[in-house]
């Protein structure tokens, strides 16, 4: 029995309504459009774009909706247009697409561990460039800093004292200790009291503290006329010196064996800033300073000193 076109389009339309599967639905499926669909199964193949997309989209009609398409075209061979050559013309359009894809993609993935090798070597040169320029410059900030020479040093009541000018510096006349005779005893025989001398630990009030990996512990300073600090390094250590209206009186590395000294007695308010407290002894109106954390726990710390001048 010779079945006609029509047939062949009642059949695929009848599955697809087994299916409950509307023309819109199909189209989503198949990715054709709603009017080629339409002409299928109608049997009117010159609507299609061309013939050769007569066997492709009954194919994909025919999966869509559950039909071999092979025992499908063989049932209907004397009906559905002899199409293979353009199909096969196509097919060969788009294996030849896919190779040339295909070549491009293997040349790139050819050439990837070259490009990786030229960029791995460029890296590494602008390292090496780098490295250089880091040493020159380090040679350079040693040259310059090899005199007695500090970086923002702003007041003019700072001394600086240096290694090499240690045995220039004049010496410090030697205090007597001795009691005067008529002091050693009182009228009574017995030994007279010697007035305690007060530290500047005792002048010094702690009113705020800050731990943290840079700890900043606030002092006042009551009971003295003067403000005097001074501070030795006996190793490398930055050292920060500002008041509190921000002005920098300080702020450089101290190096090994360095001294400075201020009068901060006009100001109300100044801050140490200490990298390596370990390296840097610090005096207060001559007498030690003693860091408010173990040097050993809080390397770098911070001091804030609140000077309340003595009024006679």
């Amino acid at each position: 029995m010779v079945l006609s076109l029509t047939e062949l389009g009642k059949r695929l339309e009848e599955a697809r309504k087994q299916k409950n599967m509307t023309l819109d639905e199909l189209q989503t499926i198949t990715k054709i459009q709603k009017r080629y669909l339409q002409a299928i199964e109608a049997g009117k193949y010159d609507i299609l774009p061309g013939k050769f997309y007569a066997r492709a989209f009954i194919k994909q009609y025919a999966e869509a909706v559950g039909i071999d398409p092979d025992k499908l075209f063989d049932e209907y061979a004397s009906e559905v247009p002899k199409t293979e050559a353009e199909v096969s013309s196509g097919l060969s359009r788009v294996q030849k697409k896919q190779t040339s894809v295909s070549n491009t993609s293997s040349l790139f993935f050819s050439l990837l561990p070259k490009i990786l090798v030229v960029v791995l070597v460029i890296s590494v040169l602008v390292f090496i460039w780098l490295f250089w320029q880091k040493l020159d410059l380090a040679d350079k900030d040693e040259g310059n800093a090899s005199g007695p020479v500090v970086e923002s040093q702003e007041d003019e009541n700072v001394t600086i004292v240096n290694p090499n000018d240690a045995n220039e510096a004049p010496e410090e006349p030697q205090q007597s200790e001795e009691v005067p005779a008529d002091l050693d005893e009182t009228p009574n025989g017995t030994e007279q009291e010697v007035p305690e001398v007060e530290t500047v630990q005792q002048q010094l009030v702690q009113v705020d503290q800050r731990n943290g990996n840079s700890p900043t512990t606030t002092y006042e300073l009551k009971g003295a006329e003067q403000f005097t600090v001074e501070l030795t390094s006996t190793g490398r250590s930055y050292v920060g010196i500002k008041n509190g209206m921000g002005k920098s009186f300080y702020g450089a590395e101290l190096k090994e064996g360095e001294k400075v000294s201020y009068d901060f007695s006009a100001e109300q308010e100044i801050e140490f800033n200490i990298g390596r407290t370990l390296d840097v002894a610090v005096k207060i109106n001559g007498q030690d300073f003693e860091y408010p954390f173990p040097p050993n726990e809080k390397v770098h710390q911070k001091i804030k000193i609140i000077f309340n001048k003595a009024t006679q």
